[in-house]
């Protein structure tokens, strides 16, 4: 009769490597939800240079708190990310278990468990691709409903730091154009960026042109717009919803490519627990 041992020695490899990434999975969840003090660090150098453009002379409290509401918008994706770690790493225990032990049953039950972890990715990204218009029109109106919300860039506000980080590498004001803040109850006026303070502005200080590290390109924005210092006339719907189906499409190419490497692997633990498991 054949050996499974190189078989086992494979599948003890494979879920080495999973436990790691799931355990990886694990923390990086940890920390999105609770881990505020690391993650800050890491925000104040992702973000650091907007931060020093729209509340420069700030305080560590007012630093903290903007952190604070980064996280609790972030916190959904990393209960995601952390449940996702927990399955991973639960599977793997099975699989690691199963083939250093040769135990018939765990690698039944190890089998299973990845078939069903296949599957939800195949209705994960079969319901992309079936909506993905729709998705990306969600994206949409998540950023208006910012736009809405928008007060100012010293006003501190969430939906403010959303307008301020995505218009300018965009090159885009509000949904469809400057117009969308023309009406807006919540717009401030006046508003202070880059320590320099800005009265009866027509439009937000986003909307001018930027350079990569959030500075005002043309000094005359935001006392006047125009074509050439500022984006005002542009929309961010078509420019946003172009990058986050982007990014998306890898996502969905990813689990295409998990989905595959996990009917791989049920085949073949099958085939392990076929040759010679006692």
């Amino acid at each position: 009769m054949l050996c499974n041992l190189p078989c086992r020695i494979v599948l003890i490899a494979m879920n080495t490597v999973s436990l790691i990434v799931g355990l990886a999975l694990l923390i990086l969840g940890a920390l999105m939800v609770w881990g505020q003090t690391v993650i800050q660090s890491l925000l104040n150098n992702f973000v650091t240079n907007l931060i020093h453009q729209y509340i420069k002379g700030s305080d560590g409290g007012q630093i903290n708190e903007l952190v604070t509401r980064i996280l609790t918008s972030t916190s959904p994706v990393g209960l995601a990310v952390f449940i996702l770690g927990a399955v991973c790493t639960g599977i793997s225990i099975f699989g690691y278990c199963g083939a250093c032990c040769n135990m018939k049953i765990l690698l039944y039950i190890y089998a299973i468990l990845v078939g069903a972890l296949a599957l939800a990715f195949l209705v994960t990204f079969s319901v992309y691709f079936s909506r993905k218009d729709e998705i990306g029109n969600k994206a949409v109106e998540m950023f208006e409903t910012s736009v809405k919300n928008y007060q100012s860039m010293e006003a501190n506000t969430l939906d403010s730091l959303v307008v301020g980080l995505i218009s300018p590498p965009l090159q885009c004001c509000g949904v469809d154009g400057g117009s969308d803040f023309k009406n807006s109850p919540n717009f401030w006026k006046n508003d202070t960026y880059g320590g320099k303070t800005y009265t009866n502005i027509e439009y937000p200080v986003p909307c001018c042109k930027m350079n990569q590290n959030y500075a005002i390109s043309d000094s005359t924005c935001p006392g006047q717009f125009d074509d050439n210092n500022s984006n005002y006339k542009n929309g961010c719907r078509g420019p946003l919803k172009e990058l986050f189906l982007k990014y998306m499409d890898y996502v969905a190419y990813g689990l295409i490519g998990a989905f595959v490497l996990l009917l791989l692997v049920v085949l073949f633990t099958f085939l392990t627990i076929c040759i010679d498991v006692i």
